[in-house]
């Protein structure tokens, strides 16, 4: 036996599980077929508009309250660059404005009356807002779509123009169709309570205000962390060294690339399902089933960077969504000069737009000039931009794996099976138990038997 550990997949899941082998001495080797190892954690420059800085391609923070990734942060050296936005709320692009997005939890309100100041949602849903929140509902029990456990208790439009927006839009998906458990806890949590839903809100809010920050990110962008990592693992990491065969050798695995064949007592799978199916089917074919059947999203993130005296609105909040009964084709605007202070020179407006849903693949069947001209236009429409502006395209297909009712009892049935059929090889990352970083992380430690 080799007493070595591999990790297939080079994203922040297996940079975190290698770090954790690393801290305690161990042996590890990471395989990654990229050129460049940290998955969706990139960062680079945006060509030709004169920043003296790189920008995030695509997350650009973490959750502050699930503490793996600021841990990871401080075990790093990273712990002075933590930062957190700076404050204003975000906007709500509706019936042709950017209306502020009134106080709640993952897009659920807590108060009908912010709700109808803020003009997102027409009387009529304000109202049935109101006799819904505080029913005395029945507990959650098990597990359902979004749509399913939230639309009875804030109404349609309220689910529509807020909820959707949020929990869809940022998992290029529709909360109609996703687990609440696996994508959107604090608000299974809350209807798990029973009774009043708008009052389980009002406590998960109480409680989350007094642990701190809501958000973290580091000076200089993520990418930082994903250099750090690589930094620390040195040779212990290979990139372009993409994986064809896994081959069990009594107690021993084998690790296959086109050039080498890596022995290991332990394997952790952390390519996106399709791969990590792939690479199980001789093994553990139940496994693979359903990882092949686990449905991922397309989207495109478009960075523009104009001059501060192009843009009429102020954008004073860290951007803005999009419903999709707006029609635009943008799904969302971080506006990351404002969000960020390592982002502003005081000269700029950097807005990294985003487009591409499960249900809206309109961007796929455009040219990549097409579509930077169609968001442009839309940022026209709704930020009062002028003129022209500088833009790096960064597409990320097949990125956002899509969580359905019954996602997390699939993950454990997973584990079982692994542990009957393929002892040794575990399964970590989005496509299991949760797409951010601090749950990538998590997953990453726990893989590799730290954490829980």
């Amino acid at each position: 036996m080799s007493d070595r550990t591999v990790i297939v997949g080079g994203g922040i899941t297996g940079l975190a599980a290698a770090h954790e082998l690393y801290r305690q001495g161990r042996d590890v080797v990471v395989l990654d077929a990229a050129p460049r190892v940290g998955g969706k954690v990139a960062g680079g420059p945006v060509d030709g508009a004169g920043l003296p800085f790189d920008v995030d391609m695509a997350a650009d923070g973490f959750l502050a309250r699930e503490p793996e990734m600021t841990e990871l942060c401080i075990e790093l050296g990273l712990e002075d660059d933590l930062t957190s936005p700076r404050p204003g709320g975000a906007f709500m692009w509706v019936d042709g404005a950017l209306r502020r997005i009134p106080p709640g939890v993952l897009g659920a309100p807590l108060d009908p009356d912010a709700v109808a100041a803020s003009g997102i949602v027409s009387d009529a849903g304000v109202e049935a807002l109101r006799a819904a929140l505080d029913l005395d509902h029945p507990a959650l029990a098990g597990d359902a779509t979004v749509g399913e456990v939230l639309r009875p208790r804030v109404g349609d439009e309220v689910f529509t123009r807020l909820v959707d927006p949020l929990i869809g839009g940022i998992n290029a998906g529709t909360a109609d169709e996703m687990s609440i458990r696996a994508g959107a806890a604090a608000l299974a949590n809350a209807a798990a309570k029973g009774g009043s839903f708008g009052q389980a809100l009002r406590d998960h809010v109480a409680t989350a205000v007094s642990a701190g920050p809501v958000f973290h990110g580091v000076r200089g962008g993520s990418q930082r962390i994903v250099d750090a990592l690589q930094d620390e693992l040195g040779d212990r990491i290979h990139t372009g060294a993409e994986v064809f065969d896994l081959t069990r050798d009594g107690d021993t695995w084998i690790v296959r690339t086109d050039d080498h064949a890596h022995d290991a007592d332990a394997v952790v799978l952390t390519t996106p399902a399709w791969v990590s199916a792939g690479l199980l089917a001789p093994h553990a074919p139940e496994v693979a089933a359903v990882l092949a059947g686990l449905d991922y999203a397309d989207a495109v993130l478009v960075t523009f960077v104009a001059h501060r005296d192009q843009v009429r609105h102020e954008l004073d909040g860290a951007g803005f969504l999009v419903p999709r009964d707006q029609g635009l084709l943008m799904t969302a605007c971080s506006v990351s000069s404002y969000k960020w202070e390592h982002y502003d020179d005081g000269e700029h407006v950097i807005m990294r737009v985003s487009a591409g849903r499960t249900d809206d693949g309109r961007w796929l069947e455009m040219t990549t000039e097409g579509v930077v001209a169609r968001l442009l236009d839309e940022l026209r429409t709704t930020v009062g931009l002028t003129g022209e502006a500088v833009a790096r395209v960064t597409e990320w297909r097949r990125c956002l794996p899509q969580y359905r009712p019954g996602h997390l009892d699939r993950c454990d049935r997973i584990d079982e099976w692994l542990r009957r059929d393929a002892p040794g090889v575990r399964i970590a990352g989005a496509s299991m138990r949760g797409l951010g970083l601090p749950a990538c992380v998590r997953q990453g430690r726990a893989a590799v038997g730290a954490g829980a």
